[in-house]
């Protein structure tokens, strides 16, 4: 897989689906890239972790990986 920087715009695509099954997942504010080669998202009412395949793949993400993307979300 290529290694490449995402941006707001690929990961509010992924949120925007994720919202779909958990709506209460708060606004864009920033994200981080980690050492454990994820990114941490930033969020008005939290956080979330977003894997870059996900965000590789975001037009082709199913049901069953958008639960798991919600359920990595904490609140504040």
């Amino acid at each position: 897989m290529d290694i490449r920087e995402y941006g707001q715009a690929d990961i509010e695509v992924v949120l925007n689906k994720v919202r779909g099954i958990k709506k209460d997942i708060g606004t864009y504010q920033q994200h981080v890239f980690t050492d454990y080669g994820d990114y941490m998202v930033r969020l008005t009412n939290g956080s979330i972790r977003i894997y870059p395949e996900e965000l590789q793949f975001s037009k082709e993400l199913f049901h069953e990986r958008l639960k798991d993307i919600s359920f990595r979300f904490r609140n504040k």
